[in-house]
């Protein structure tokens, strides 16, 4: 009898085990799929939905290598909406909440951070990392070392990419077009740009042929000095042979341009992208970008280059109008942006939408503000717009707040209907004859009449 309990316990345990695995496999399709979905969809992940995966796989509590990859490897140029640093930040975060929920990590998982940190542009120590590898007892591989490379470069350390370099030959590692591609950059922030542009020599001399990463890389290099010349004569070059890439090639050319401070050059680049339908996930996240880290007058002229493509009854840019108002854009930049897009008929509301997006943020103050301007330029009111208004002081409590709202609806000559006052202003109050008698109150101090 014994020996039977024994056997229906193991049986029982190889049962929850098996439901465990099979709740952890769905789980993780799910989280796969919603952020492959999303990648294929739009070529970026929103913030919101990276954190909504994290919690997921957080309350399973065994996290497996393959989620953790997952996590990782969408903290960096996935997340054009979020600034480099607070990618980093996120990715630490998780590096750090995964490893107390217990995971073990192997050398995909520290490429895979020393890959957000590259697309981050976030600076660091290669020898401390690789100190860090060598105390949890893994070992660096071929593209740890190209990476690591890479590091050394962005910072124009020549010195420590060449040590890194001739370590990878003794291992007898192939060098491929990744390391030359760093090494041109490297060249050209140590302040040598001949031996920069000389690297190409060099990779065909070894048998390697330089592609789009090199091209790319060359023509960064020459976007950072602000050389137009360079750039053209390349872009020359580069289109003979990889014409195919060359529109997605521009557009990092263009944000290159952007942030070493010479907008004057971008025109002539953007002329030269065919913004055709198949490029709109490209130039969408060439434009958050853009906005990301503050050059949103850039971001709407690549915006505007797609008013060829404008269909009826679809509206174009709310997605810049939505990312302007999460990285609180001024009003007045907002009014401008909501004006050329009306001028051009690639919106056919834009402040109303700008609204939306500012009650959906709970940026109340905005809110009210784009209603001003809303009454200014004739665009009809509705009570409904001030309910959220009125709710987030609801849940606040916030009786002075609420009788606010409805002074801005009496201002801005919308009528405060029964809907408003019997699901929203009544319901704070225990019964009629007290609700009446703070009104009275309420319209005295906030100076209603």
């Amino acid at each position: 009898l014994s020996v039977l309990l024994e056997i229906r316990t193991l049986l029982d345990d190889i049962s929850c085990m098996s439901e465990s695995l099979n709740r952890q496999a769905w789980q993780f399709d799910w989280a796969l799929n919603k952020l492959d979905n999303s990648v294929r969809k739009t070529g970026r992940i929103p913030k919101t939905l990276l954190l909504r995966v994290f919690q997921e796989i957080c309350k399973e509590g065994c996290p497996g290598s393959n989620q953790i990859l997952l996590l990782l490897r969408s903290c960096g140029a996935l997340l054009p909406e979020v600034l480099s640093s607070e990618r980093t930040e996120l990715a630490h975060a998780i590096w750090d909440k995964m490893k107390e929920l217990g995971a073990v990590y192997d050398t995909s998982h520290y490429n895979a951070l020393l890959k957000v940190y590259l697309q981050n542009e976030h600076k660091f120590s290669p020898t401390e990392f690789l100190a860090r590898m060598e105390e949890a007892n893994v070992q660096p591989n071929r593209v740890t070392y190209q990476r690591l490379i890479a590091a050394y470069c962005n910072e124009g350390d020549i010195e420590g990419a060449s040590k890194i370099l001739g370590f990878m030959k003794s291992k007898d590692l192939p060098i491929t077009e990744a390391v030359f591609s760093s090494l041109v950059k490297g060249h050209a922030r140590s302040g040598d740009i001949k031996s920069a542009e000389n690297i190409l020599s060099v990779m065909k001399m070894a048998g390697v042929e330089p592609g789009p990463d090199t091209y790319l890389s060359l023509l960064n290099v020459y976007a950072e000095k602000g050389d137009a010349d360079s750039i053209k004569k390349t872009l020359e070059e580069v289109e003979k042979t990889e014409g195919y890439l060359m529109d997605r090639i521009l557009m990092q050319v263009i944000f290159s341009l952007a942030k070493a401070g010479y907008p004057q050059y971008i025109e002539d680049i953007k002329e030269r992208i065919r913004f055709e339908k198949e490029l709109i996930p490209d130039a969408m996240n060439l434009c958050l970008t853009l906005i990301t880290h503050g050059f949103e007058d850039i971001s709407f002229r690549i915006l505007k280059s797609y008013n060829h493509l404008s269909r009826d009854n679809v509206d174009q840019g709310s997605f810049f109008l939505q990312h302007c108002v999460n990285r609180d854009m001024p009003l007045s930049k907002l009014k401008q942006f909501c004006s050329e897009l009306k001028e051009t008929k690639m919106h056919s509301a834009p402040l109303t939408f700008v609204l939306r997006c500012a009650l959906e943020a709970n940026k109340s103050a905005l809110a009210i503000d784009v209603m001003k301007t809303m009454k200014e330029e004739g665009v009809p009111l509705r009570p409904h717009y001030f309910w959220p208004l009125i709710v987030g002081f609801q849940k606040e409590k916030n009786l002075k707040g609420i009788f606010e709202i409805l002074k801005v609806m009496h201002e801005l000559g919308v009528e405060i209907d029964t809907e408003t006052y019997t699901d929203y202003v009544f319901k704070n109050f225990a019964d009629c004859k007290t609700a009446c008698a703070q009104m009275k109150v309420m319209v005295v101090l906030i100076g209603w009449l």
